[in-house]
């Protein structure tokens, strides 16, 4: 290539010009910030940040409520995937259903009465009939779950993972995988079976049958709605503890947890109380009036109260004790293997 003296005074010129502006463009980047990148969220999207990750707000995008008007004495039935689940007795003869940080929720209507009022309503993980396809839930999903529900209702409710409590309806049938019960005030009855929690029912009425694999169960004010209702309660790996139960039918056993019983035994009752390796413990009135049949295999026997012995049997395996308090108006069986059975004044 062949410079020529124009070329070469161009060539100079910008050498020149290079080493001159050179520091004033490295200051001027040193001065000038860089512009952050901001990231402008949705107006309807809700944040996630340490104050508000188990916060729900009423009326945000992950929200849903519905409400449907049905007979006072309409029957309930629906599935949790997850989330607190509460439902709550109420006057009105409707349903409202809240779901906060979840899925959609609706109705289905399985049938009606004569005056065209739903009489047994399932409530559904998915909104308009049209949504179900791309959904595909039938269970309720979410944080917080709510019901207001007539006090007239049965509500029947499964799932697998779920903390609930349930007040002031007619009667409830749960089956649940984990999760703990608790219910109050249920007037004609219950059925509360989990895998994995706790059971817990207060001053309510009705047959009731208690069910828990892995937790424990404790009722206290409970009695018969009807002449002949039962009480049931069984756990595998948990205690049990009653108090104040009016039942004249109790049957109660636990694989590896204690039972308690705090109260008065009814006239004409029949008490089973069965536990493998915990321990029995009675606390009744000093004037108590039943039959008492103990069997023990490795703990002992004692009694706070006077106990006429009927007879007594001891073998290398087990000893048993029949005798009675009062008159005898009761049957009471006790049965552990491993165990203490005590029996201590009210």
């Amino acid at each position: 290539m062949i410079f020529t003296s124009t070329t070469a005074r161009q060539i100079s010129f910008l050498i020149g010009a290079f080493f001159l502006f050179a520091p004033f463009c490295r200051m001027f980047a040193q001065t000038v910030p860089v512009e952050p990148k901001i990231v402008i969220a949705p107006a309807n999207q809700k944040v996630a940040t340490k104050q508000n990750r188990n916060k729900v707000f009423r009326g945000s995008e992950t929200s849903a409520e519905k409400s449907i008007v049905v007979d006072a004495k309409v029957n309930i039935s629906l599935c949790i995937a997850e989330g607190r689940l509460k439902i709550n007795g109420w006057e009105r003869s409707e349903i409202r259903v809240f779901v906060g940080g979840g899925g959609e929720v609706g109705f289905k209507v399985l049938q009606k009465n004569k005056q065209n009022n739903a009489v047994w309503v399932m409530v559904t993980g998915f909104g308009a009939a049209q949504n179900r396809e791309k959904s595909g839930e039938e269970c309720l999903s979410g944080e917080e779950i709510e019901l207001d529900v007539p006090r007239g209702a049965v509500v029947n409710v499964k799932g697998s993972a779920s903390e609930m409590t349930i007040e002031a309806v007619r009667k409830v049938d749960i089956k649940i995988v984990s999760g703990d019960i608790s219910l109050n005030n249920i007037a004609e009855g219950i059925n509360a079976a989990t895998y994995n929690g706790d059971v817990t029912v207060e001053n309510s009425g009705g047959a009731m049958t208690l069910e828990s694999a892995n937790g424990s169960i404790v009722a206290f004010d409970a009695a018969p709605s009807e002449i002949g209702d039962i009480f049931k309660a069984k756990t595998s790996g948990g205690a049990i503890t009653l108090q104040q139960i009016e039942y004249r039918q109790t049957e109660i056993s636990s694989n590896t947890g204690s039972l308690k019983f705090t109260g008065e035994f009814q006239n004409g009752g029949q008490y089973d109380f069965r536990t493998v390796s915990g321990g029995i413990l009675l606390v009744i009135p000093e004037k108590s009036s039943c039959k008492l049949n103990a069997t023990y295999g490795f703990g002992r026997f004692n009694s706070e109260l006077k106990l006429d012995i009927i007879t007594e049997n001891n073998t290398s395996k087990a000893r048993s004790i029949v005798g009675s308090m009062g008159k005898g108006d009761a049957n009471v069986n006790l049965t552990t293997y491993s165990g203490a059975i005590r029996i201590k004044k009210q």
